[in-house]
């Protein structure tokens, strides 16, 4: 068996598989893993709004298509929230929900494309 071979056996081990629609976050780990390495966009981070803010402008200036930049910002944003809802310091809080609030206004700025492109 190959390096590659081990590599993509050892992180389908890591995964734990959504099952079903509504399950509980903490039995699987779909919003955290990396289905296809080769499409990631790297260094993307939601600490905080500054962060965000950065990772957005990564985001637009990759060159992936419209569909791959959204899902991109849908996944940042998911994280940000629900770091925000887990987080017990007030100051980590408040810096996670602006990041995710920097996502939101980033898609909905991308929904509109979205139509304007499918008319």
């Amino acid at each position: 068996m190959d390096r590659k071979e081990l590599v993509k056996k050892i992180v389908e081990a890591r995964r734990v598989p959504q099952k079903y629609k509504g399950q509980d976050p903490k039995k699987h780990s779909d919003l955290y893993t990396d289905e296809n390495p080769k499409g990631t966009i790297h260094g993307l981070g939601f600490k905080t709004g500054e962060d965000a803010a950065r990772s957005i402008r990564k985001i637009q200036t990759s060159g992936r298509k419209h569909a791959h930049k959204v899902q991109a910002a849908i996944a940042m944003g998911q994280r940000a929230e629900v770091a925000s809802k887990r987080a017990k310091d007030p100051a980590k809080k408040r810096n996670l929900a602006a990041a995710a609030g920097k996502y939101k206004t980033f898609l909905e700025r991308m929904k509109k494309i979205t139509k304007k492109r499918n008319k």
